[in-house]
C-alpha cells in the first residue's frame, strides 16, 4: 500500500523516496503498490504450525489482501506492456483481505492440526521498538518491529482490482486466493511427511 503511510520503516521511507524521485525526473514509468505476499504466510504461520511451534500473533484486527508472487510477477510485466499504465500508480491486492486469526484458522483446517498461539499486544511491540532504537546493535530488530507495528495498527490492506485487471488485460480469476495457495502447499508436504514415514501425532503420520 501506500508507503506515505509507513516512512517510519526504513524499506518503506527508501520506497517512498525512489516514488518521488521517479516522478520528479519525468522518466516514463509505472508504480505497484503491495499488500502482502502469500510466501510470507508460509514462514510467519504454515511451518511454525507443522513443526508444533509457537505461531505469534497480535491482538488488533488488521486485515492484509495476500497475493502470490508469481501473479505480481505477471501482472507486473503486463504493466511493462501497456502504454496505459505509465505514469500510473496501481496497488495490487489479492481477492480477500485476512486477518491474522483467519489465516491462522485456514491453516488449522488445511493441515488438520492445533496451532499454539502466542499473542503479543500492539503496545509491547511499540514499547520494545522504542527501547531497541537506543541501541545501534539492534537497528535491524526496530526496523522489524516499526513494519510489524504499521501491520498492527487495525488497517485494511487491500484494494480493489477490477480497474488494473481491466488495464492490464489480465483475469480476475487467474489470480490465486490465499486459501487455494496454501491447500495445495499442505497437500504437497503433507504428501512428503508420508513418502518419507514421518511420524506426527497431530499428522496421524507413523513409520
Amino acid at each position: 500500500m501506500s508507503c506515505c503511510l509507513a516512512l517510519q520503516v526504513p524499506l518503506m521511507n527508501i520506497k517512498a523516496a525512489t516514488e518521488k524521485f521517479l516522478e520528479d525526473s519525468g522518466v516514463p514509468h509505472t508504480t505497484l503498490r503491495l499488500c502482502g505476499f502469500h510466501q510470507a504466510v508460509i514462514g510467519n504461520y504454515a511451518v511454525p504450525l507443522l513443526e508444533e511451534r509457537s505461531v505469534w500473533g497480535t491482538n488488533d484486527q488488521s486485515r492484509i489482501a495476500y497475493m502470490d508472487s508469481l501473479d505480481v510477477a505477471r501482472l507486473a510485466l503486463a504493466a511493462l506492456r501497456s502504454d496505459q499504465a505509465v505514469g500510473r500508480t496501481l496497488t495490487l491486492a489479492g481477492p480477500k483481505a485476512w486477518s491474522t486469526q483467519e489465516v491462522i484458522e485456514l491453516c488449522e483446517r488445511l493441515s488438520d492440526s492445533r496451532a499454539s498461539v502466542t499473542t503479543v499486544p500492539t503496545w509491547l511491540l511499540r514499547r520494545a521498538r522504542s527501547l531497541l532504537r537506543a541501541f545501534q546493535w539492534a537497528q535491524d530488530a526496530s526496523d522489524r518491529l516499526a513494519f510489524a507495528e504499521v501491520l498492527s495498527n487495525n488497517e485494511v490492506w487491500a484494494a480493489p482490482m477490477d480497474d488494473t485487471f481491466k488495464l492490464l488485460g489480465v483475469e480476475p480469476s487467474s489470480v490465486q486466493s490465499l486459501e487455494d495457495y496454501l491447500k495445495e502447499y499442505y497437500t504437497r508436504i503433507l504428501k512428503k511427511l508420508k513418502e518419507v514415514g514421518a511420524t506426527s501425532d497431530r499428522t496421524n503420520f507413523y513409520v
